[in-house]
């Protein structure tokens, strides 16, 4: 019997030796924020400092709070990081080259490692390279780790291509955390890369082959006991099963000593972790909406205990005071350097709305946003002294939704929200409009391609204003366009129609209009012309002018026209406009 009861004795003295030695881990993480620092609602709604009475979600002040919880709590175990598209996406990230404040200010909250992703490309590699640089010079920022850039001979990548030579952005690295040592490293995916095109010279190499050696690497030769990959590649829903697929599925597969992938670029939100041999996939969806929170134990050489939830970032979280204070802060520097050249300013009211305009990937054709945008560009143009027949939009520039909260009031803030990427010529925000004319033939074939686009769904969905399509979905492959409407008057679609058609869409959405006849296997042809009739090669020959009484071109921009658009509709008893209810379903 003493011989029993000191056998079980010493099993359960190594039972509780192998839980003391076992090192905990808690990894916060986000991705896709989008420069979202007040969050993702109505501006008007959002009271960061006080709880309970908003319904805005994000908010970097709320978010340094849980993070400072956390890192106060067990700093030696608590490690925080970004999967990247951390930039654009706001008001806040036109001023970033200049002075680096968000980067500077994600050090500040306790971030300690951040990946690239093809919005950090919005404006090009030289320009990353300045926010870095800014963003360094202000105090620093969090770890960059990205594996798969491959520069160019050309100069100019020169800039982004020292930082990483000198090792402001790393490939990967080896750290400790609470007697762990653990490899970290990032990447950008396949479709990520694809969307990139201001990122070159610039290029990625291919995401599976660099994911698989640099884990090798770290495993074998560092012998690090953890390896996390920030993977700006992501997962995706499969239509059909509705099961995760995607590129961090095929990256686990070709490098599985990867213990955790922590994703981004899909925007997708995983409620619980997916395993994918012995690797653990993880993704918060976007906007700081949430925060994953990843708990493991690390014992006998192997990760024990795994545990994921994601917190909710609203307004039961009172948000960090120094944190915000840095942000108002901002916003009257934004005020005064960005918006008040436009006779803007950041938190005035420019209408209301008693409904939400929203856009849902997986609805494309229920958006009431998307039609709404197009109304807008059209009706712009038109006071600017640009007349349209049709102007376009794509789904994929689209950006956030435009939502009533508690409030109901729109700001500038909101606006440049919904259309917030790009630049023109100008160094003002947003994309610019132009106008290219085509004759009645090529718009029947615009017409067939917006069908095909329509169909196959994703960024390209597009929506119109002033052009109505009567189609027979019966007839063949791109002979299902029966009648065009433009405006509500049918135009002839034979080649003895020489008249031009005026189209207007970004510059960005009309870059790829001449690509048509490739996307259709030479069958449609849409050769943008100006207003002659001369085949355009440069869309930025044809900006859309805002001002004909003023030197050169004053550039048209989306979210401009969506602010004059709102301004122009009736007032309510308060005396303001109001978006009228017709908006509150959709055109489609």
């Amino acid at each position: 019997m003493v011989t029993k009861a000191i056998f079980l004795s010493v099993l359960i003295l190594l039972f509780f030796k192998a839980e003391i030695d076992a090192q905990q881990l808690t990894i916060l993480h986000t991705n896709d924020l989008h420069s979202k620092l007040t969050g993702y609602g109505p501006e008007s709604d959002y009271t960061p400092l006080e709880i309970n009475n908003d319904n805005t979600l994000g908010g970097f002040s709320r978010m340094a709070a849980i993070i400072g919880f956390y890192k106060q709590k067990a700093p030696e175990q608590t490690l925080v990081v970004d999967a990247g598209d951390f930039l654009m996406g706001s008001l806040f990230h036109i001023p970033e080259q200049e002075t680096g404040f968000q980067l500077n200010l994600m050090k500040k909250m306790g971030y300690d490692y951040v990946t690239l992703g093809n919005h950090e490309f919005e404006f090009g590699s030289g320009v990353l390279a300045k926010i870095i640089n800014a963003a360094q010079k202000s105090g620093g920022h969090p770890k960059i780790v990205a594996s798969n850039l491959v520069f160019s001979k050309r100069n100019e990548d020169d800039q982004l291509q020292h930082l990483f030579e000198n090792g402001t952005i790393l490939p990967y690295e080896v750290f400790q955390k609470n007697g762990l040592k653990i490899g970290i490293f990032g990447l950008i995916g396949i479709d990520a890369a694809s969307v990139a095109p201001a990122s070159k010279p610039v290029a990625f190499a291919d995401p599976f082959k660099t994911a698989a050696k640099t884990a090798k690497y770290l495993k074998k030769v560092e012998k690090v006991d953890i390896i996390i990959l920030l993977s700006h590649a992501g997962i995706v829903n499969d239509e059909k099963t509705g099961a995760f697929t995607g590129e961090d599925f095929k990256i686990a597969k070709k490098a599985p000593e990867i213990d955790i992938i922590i994703g981004a670029h899909t925007h997708i939100r995983t409620p619980e972790f997916i395993r994918q041999g012995k690797t653990y996939i993880v993704q918060t969806g976007s906007y700081g909406a949430e925060m994953g929170k990843i708990e493991l134990n690390y014992a006998n050489g192997k990760i024990s205990d795994f545990k994921f939830e994601l917190l909710p970032v609203d307004d039961k979280i009172k948000g960090d005071e120094i944190v915000q204070h840095e942000i108002d802060s901002y916003i009257s520097f934004i005020n005064k350097t960005c918006l008040e050249p436009a006779h803007l300013k950041y938190t005035e009211t420019i209408g209301k709305t008693a409904f939400d305009l929203t856009i849902d990937f997986e609805k494309l054709r229920e958006s009431n946003l998307g039609p709404f945008i197009a109304d807008a560009t059209k009706y712009y143009l038109e006071e600017t002294g640009n007349p349209v027949d049709v102007s376009l939009v794509a789904a994929g520039t689209i950006r956030e939704n435009m939502v009533a909260g508690k409030s109901g009031l729109i700001t500038p803030a909101d606006a440049f929200r919904v259309m917030s990427l790009g630049s023109g010529k100008d160094d003002f925000p947003g994309y610019p409009l132009a106008v290219i004319y085509i004759t009645g033939r090529e718009m029947k074939d615009l017409a067939e391609a917006v069908l095909m686009l329509q169909k196959k769904g994703g960024d390209g969905y597009l929506y119109s204003s002033g052009l109505e399509i009567v189609s027979n979905p019966k007839k063949g492959f791109l002979k299902k366009v029966q009648q065009v409407k433009i405006n509500g008057q049918p135009i002839d679609l034979s080649k003895k129609n020489t008249q031009l058609y005026a189209v207007s869409a970004n510059t960005y959405l009309l870059s790829f209009i001449g690509r048509i006849k490739k996307m259709s296997f030479g069958l449609l042809k849409v050769e943008p012309k100006d207003k002659s009739g001369i085949p355009v090669t440069d869309i930025f020959n044809q900006l859309a002018d805002a001002d004909n009484n003023r030197d050169g071109i004053q550039e048209t921009k989306e979210w401009i026209a969506l602010i004059e658009y709102i301004r122009s509709f009736q007032k309510n008893g308060d005396g303001i406009p109001e978006i009228p209810l017709e908006y509150q379903q959709s055109k489609m």
